[in-house]
């Protein structure tokens, strides 16, 4: 991965999307010269969280996440949830749509629990949260869910 430019995926709250980090300089760390290849180095894991940190801190910026979700779906129980209702609230913020959402989720252990969630979808993926389409939550007990809905 180049120095100057770490393209890292990453799936948060109602996005998944990619971060773009520019390096001001190459930073070779305990790398002989002569091995090196020109301005390339490899993306460290302090490299990578700190991205995250920086995507994760422009999203609740933007107010297309709330700390609450940012801690659910980085701490809760990542399971899976079918739709069972979806209302638009006719609030848009950037290319996201606000909608209420009904779902059904599955605990990993066995059963499931009902969930209303309202939360911002990208626009091209509103038919993703239609009923009957599965989609990835994140809890912690049954009174808080996020859900992660990519965009199309």
């Amino acid at each position: 991965m180049s120095y100057a430019a770490l393209l890292w995926s990453i799936c948060v709250f109602g996005v998944c999307s990619a971060a773009l980090v520019l390096a001001s300089k190459p930073v070779i760390r305990d790398v002989d010269p002569a091995m090196a290849e020109s301005g390339e180095r490899l993306a460290t894991l302090d490299d990578m969280l700190a991205v995250s940190a920086a995507f994760d801190e422009m999203l609740v910026r933007k107010g297309l996440l709330t700390g609450e979700q940012l801690d659910l779906i980085r701490n809760g129980t990542k399971s899976h949830a079918v739709v069972t209702g979806m209302r638009p609230t006719g609030t848009a913020r950037e290319d996201y749509r606000e909608v209420e959402l009904a779902v059904m989720v599955r605990r990993p252990g066995g059963g499931q629990f009902p969930a209303k969630e309202t939360t911002l979808i990208p626009a091209s993926s509103l038919a993703s949260v239609s009923p009957g389409c599965v989609i990835d939550t994140y809890y912690r007990d049954e009174s808080a869910v996020a859900v992660c809905v990519p965009p199309n």
